[in-house]
């Protein structure tokens, strides 16, 4: 009986002071019901010095720091909780937060593996494990702590979409693929997995499915101008140049790298005989150019001039082409492109030479020069050019 008595006594003094912990700074927390986290700080600091042994109001009052952005502040009073038993767990659960806003990703981490094992049954902290394992290429880490999250709960759509980004970057786009089409059965909607869907159907060069999942999209929200340069290009895969290059037009507002975007306008005009735009375009792609793909905006503008019978054009952008990338299949189109348009065919019969010189497979190609270097030759002899 008197055991008894003595417990009832502490669990109403133990009660006794919780209830006089939390409600020892009714100011502060009048002032944060308000959101009025400056006045609520100063009432929490002022409750502290009061009384230093109750820690509720230094929790309280690294919150409003929190949350006015002050994480430097902040993170010096969380700190100082680590060690207190009633609020250590408040405290890493925020100091996760900013050391992840921080980009710290070694504390970061250290404190999301700290409350994965607190909340054992909380697959969020696991897949938050797997995002800053990622962004610090431990893909072994992080694909354990993605698949952990998946094990508590395969509706994590937000594990799903990281693991799957994760198997794109490493280059295994069906893996992704296989995974996104699972999670969409769980939301067909969902804006985010569908983006990523599309960039693998674009890697898998599945330009069919690629069109049709972001074409799907632009009627839920607007495309930025890399899924719009995506979705042109896999339009014009497809042979849809009209919608290829409304969506490459889109693609051009405000950007900042249009080089690619201008290449491929080129080259869906080109595909529909409108050759003007598209040796407008080439040429915007040249000026716009730093990539290493520069030869193939050359060339372009070569087929157009060939096709409409600027041959002496088409030579010196073939030759341009050259500066940026030695292809010896180019000296065949030079020989060919010359030939029409210079009454003496040395050069062509050099151009040839130098294709045929070269370590090239095509043996079509091959047979061909040969024949038309001969002809020109005897063409020469019996024109009485000795050389």
């Amino acid at each position: 009986m008197r055991a008894s008595f003595i417990i009832f006594i502490l669990v109403c003094f133990g009660h006794h002071d919780i209830k006089a912990q939390d409600e020892i700074c009714p100011d502060g927390d009048r002032f944060f019901i308000l959101q009025n986290y400056f006045s609520a700080l100063e009432a929490y600091m002022a409750c502290y010095y009061m009384d230093s042994s109750y820690k509720k109001p230094l929790l309280s009052a690294a919150n409003c720091l929190f949350l006015l952005g002050d994480y430097q502040k902040a993170k010096t009073y969380y700190h100082l909780l680590e060690t207190d038993t009633l609020y250590n767990t408040d405290a890493k659960i925020k100091l996760a937060s900013i050391y992840e806003s921080q980009q710290n990703l070694p504390k970061a981490i250290r404190y999301n593996i700290a409350l994965s094992k607190i909340f054992p049954g909380n697959p969020s902290y696991l897949r938050k494990l797997g995002s800053l394992f990622q962004q610090g290429n431990e893909p072994t880490q992080a694909l354990q702590s993605y698949q952990a999250a998946m094990r508590l709960n395969d509706r994590d759509l937000l594990a799903v979409q990281g693991l799957s980004e994760m198997m794109l970057s490493l280059e295994q786009p069906f893996v992704a693929d296989s995974l996104i089409t699972q999670a969409m059965t769980v939301d067909s909607n969902h804006i985010g997995l569908s983006l990523l869907h599309g960039r693998v159907k674009y890697k898998l060069k599945d330009y069919v499915s690629c069109a049709h999942i972001l074409h799907k999209l632009t009627y839920q929200t607007e495309l930025n101008n890399y899924y719009n340069k995506m979705l042109g290009y896999a339009f014009m895969q497809i042979d849809s140049l009209d919608k290829s290059i409304y969506h490459l037009q889109k693609s051009l507002l405000n950007e900042g790298d249009p080089e690619y975007a201008f290449f491929y306008l080129g080259f869906a005009h080109e595909k529909k005989k409108e050759y003007d735009k598209s040796k407008y375009f080439y040429s915007k792609a040249i000026k716009a150019g730093i990539s290493e793909n520069l030869n193939q905006y050359h060339v372009g503008l070569a087929r157009i001039n060939t096709t409409t019978g600027l041959y002496k054009e088409a030579v010196e952008n073939y030759q341009a082409s050259l500066k940026y990338h030695n292809d010896p299949t180019l000296y065949f189109y030079m020989a060919s492109a010359s030939e029409q348009y210079l009454k003496d065919k040395s050069k062509s019969i050099e151009y040839y030479q130098k294709f045929l010189s070269a370590n090239t497979s095509d043996i079509s190609m091959k047979e061909t020069a040969r024949n038309r270097v001969k002809l020109l030759k005897e063409q020469r002899f019996m024109k009485g050019i000795v050389k």
